[in-house]
């Protein structure tokens, strides 16, 4: 009788599909840290003022800072959880709703704070001339569409190192959404697929090189796009150690040479992927008590303004990120806990309105060219 037979080795670079099949990874870990990313590279304009450098700078020859990173880790993970949730539930309705869920009651939340709680108690002007102005609404109304953001209320943190601007986090939740609709249209349309998200990828790179420029537009879809091309080749990626050193050291290189936030989008994403994927361990539970990275990032800038306020003047960027921090985490897990989490219970119930929409695009989808595939359903 024969001996039984050898065991296949267990591959030790699984492909990403394999890993974002599995139920342990770095994810929640990931994006706190690179919320918590934010709040060190502002604490160094907000303590120190307009203009002050941060270490990261200085490699990048002034191209890429620290939150600026952050937000490129941000984006390359949504470019990976979006495309999964519209191939998984290819619904107008319920992806509207879930990514407006995701957004809008923490956004809403945090802008009523700043404006009628933070507002009042930091404001130059008396409270009745702060409650009348105009400017404290409309910075609700603005900053809640996104579309055309208001950085002061009325006589607030006038005096600060970095004056005036209340939170200028919020900037970058205009091209999250538009990303979201971006990959909403598409695959409506049938072409969210590796042809059309390639050739914007790399031609958001090839246009920056030819024209010197890069716009926040094309830059935060090469962060994007490098997250969705990942995912829509997840059969064939494999995540491995040494392609992720190999990456970051073209980074690197590309950092040094003045094109970090080109290399972020063309090598940063893999090396954000395989972050995300380690063998995890004790990193791999770390949201059992919430997801609290969008709460820290929306927090964080008008918390550290406050801090700078009471402080009275420049201090050390130190000072003012170990100062804010466990305010902003305390904030961000009520966030999480009263309205964030509450909220995003309903995102299986989209409003009549909307499921009346979700038929416009029906309709539509069944108007895709001949040959263009249905996304699949994982």
């Amino acid at each position: 009788m024969s001996g039984p037979l050898p065991q296949m080795p267990v591959p030790t670079s699984p492909t990403l599909q394999a890993c974002l099949e599995g139920r342990r990874n770095n994810l929640d870990f990931l994006r706190f840290a690179a919320a918590s990313g934010v709040i060190i590279s502002h604490a160094f304009p907000l303590s120190l003022g307009k203009g002050t450098a941060e270490p990261l700078d200085a490699l990048t020859r002034e191209q890429l800072s620290l939150g600026r990173l952050c937000v490129a880790v941000f984006l390359v993970i949504s470019g990976v959880l979006i495309t999964r949730s519209w191939e998984r539930t290819p619904d107008l309705a319920r992806f509207t709703w879930a990514r407006a869920l995701r957004i809008f009651p923490g956004l809403g939340a945090m802008l009523l704070l700043s404006a009628l709680v933070l507002g009042p108690a930091f404001t130059r002007l008396p409270l009745a001339d702060y409650l009348a102005s105009p400017d404290t609404y409309l910075y609700l109304l603005r900053n809640f569409t996104l579309n055309w953001p208001q950085w002061d209320l009325p006589g607030v943190f006038e005096s600060n190192a970095f004056p005036r601007a209340v939170n200028g986090s919020l900037w970058t939740l205009k091209y999250e959404v538009g990303f979201y609709l971006l990959t909403l249209a598409l695959g409506l349309v049938g072409q969210l697929r590796k042809p059309v998200v390639v050739f914007g990828w790399v031609g958001a790179a090839v246009a920056s090189l030819v024209t010197g420029r890069l716009g926040f537009w094309p830059e935060l879809y090469l962060y994007f796009g490098g997250g969705v091309a990942l995912y829509l080749w997840r059969d064939k990626v494999r995540m491995s150690p040494w392609l992720a050193l190999a990456c970051a050291a073209a980074w690197l290189v590309m950092a040094r040479l003045g094109y970090s936030r080109i290399g972020t989008g063309l090598f940063g994403a893999y090396v954000v992927l395989y972050l995300a994927f380690l063998p995890a361990g004790a990193l791999a539970s770390f949201g059992r008590w919430g997801d609290f990275s969008f709460g820290i990032y929306v927090y964080a800038f008008p918390v550290q303004q406050a801090v700078a306020a009471l402080l009275g003047g420049p201090t050390e960027w130190w000072v003012n990120a170990a100062l804010s921090f466990p305010v902003v985490v305390a904030l961000s897990a009520l966030s999480w806990h009263l309205v964030e989490k509450p909220a995003l219970r309903l995102k299986d119930a989209p409003p009549a309105p909307l499921r009346r929409l979700s038929s416009v695009g029906v309709r539509v989808t069944a108007l895709r060219p001949a040959g263009a595939r249905a996304p699949e359903s994982r």
